[in-house]
């Protein structure tokens, strides 16, 4: 390849790909349709490839086109998070940080960790996801976090991320305060109860429905996985299912003394770790807010 696109070109396939069409594209940059072939047709050449075909059905991309859209996403991606970052060295702003993590972390250290970063920094923007850790890896590597904490185990894809141990957390079984099983003292006791588990396959929840199933409790064979709080709490509150969760969320969750903590000392402690991509810098901004942070995990009392 003689020369490198140009990162107009790249912005003009970019949005041609979001607007589905190059009229669609022309519109939203407020170009003229040619001048938005004419981009396209230049970045093909470049690259010696046809990146999409146009046809009656619409625009379709290509196979190259495929390949060469997602590493692009990436290479503008960065180019946003370079140019946040200079802002932040340059104080003109406090730039932006995204984060992904599960509920125990939104039920115990997220809303002191957030007030605390917003009153150090009261023009960063902080963007939370709520869910497994395995539903945030596509994020992560597509830049789109900047980083997650989440429970590691076997089968878990994390061989280009940095991973560095945060705490260990004790884990319990909660039920609604009347369910016939609230006063069982041993797993094998739980073997007809239903069961709802965070939506993962992955992590410590993976350690978790093995250990049940050898003492003959199906769930691994749940046919509810969910991490909406709001449709769990539901669910064990009218329905009679039995959840895992960490103890330090035990108490958020005891509604006017609606649910309560099976008398089952024998789940393992999930290690949570802080997750991030080898091939993505933390900014400014995002190295503030882990900092913070870790003391935070350091203080809490799981």
């Amino acid at each position: 390849m003689k020369y490198l696109p140009k990162l107009q070109q790249l912005k003009v396939f970019q949005q041609v790909i979001q607007s589905g069409s190059i009229r669609g594209a022309a519109r939203a940059m407020n170009q003229s349709q040619p001048a938005v072939s004419r981009t396209l047709r230049e970045l093909e050449q470049i690259l010696d490839t046809q990146l999409i075909v146009r046809g009656s059905q619409g625009m379709t991309l290509t196979e190259t086109g495929r390949a060469f859209s997602q590493r692009m996403q990436f290479i503008l991606q960065e180019l946003e998070r370079a140019a946040d970052e200079i802002q932040q060295i340059n104080q003109y702003s406090q730039g932006s940080v995204a984060v992904g993590f599960s509920s125990l972390l939104a039920l115990t250290i997220f809303p002191a960790l957030a007030s605390e970063f917003a009153a150090k920094y009261p023009q960063a923007k902080l963007h939370i996801k709520e869910t497994q850790l395995s539903t945030l890896l596509p994020a992560l590597r597509e830049g789109r976090l900047d980083f997650a904490i989440g429970t590691l185990g076997p089968g878990l894809p994390i061989e280009d991320m940095v991973v560095e141990p945060l705490f260990n957390a004790p884990f319990c079984i909660i039920a609604r305060k009347q369910h016939p099983l609230a006063l069982a003292t041993s797993l094998n006791q739980l073997k007809e109860a239903s069961w709802l588990l965070p939506e993962t396959d992955m992590g410590y929840y993976q350690q978790l429905a093995a250990l049940l199933e050898e003492h003959g409790c199906h769930a691994g064979q749940s046919p509810i996985r969910t991490d909406s709080l709001i449709s769990g709490l539901m669910m064990m509150l009218n329905a009679d299912y039995l959840s895992v969760v960490g103890n330090a969320m035990a108490t958020p969750f005891f509604l006017e003394d609606k649910l309560c903590r099976l008398p089952i000392d024998s789940l393992p402690n999930a290690q949570y770790c802080l997750v991030y991509s080898q091939k993505t810098p933390l900014t400014l901004t995002a190295r503030r807010f882990l900092d913070l942070l870790r003391v935070h995990c350091q203080r809490f009392a799981w």
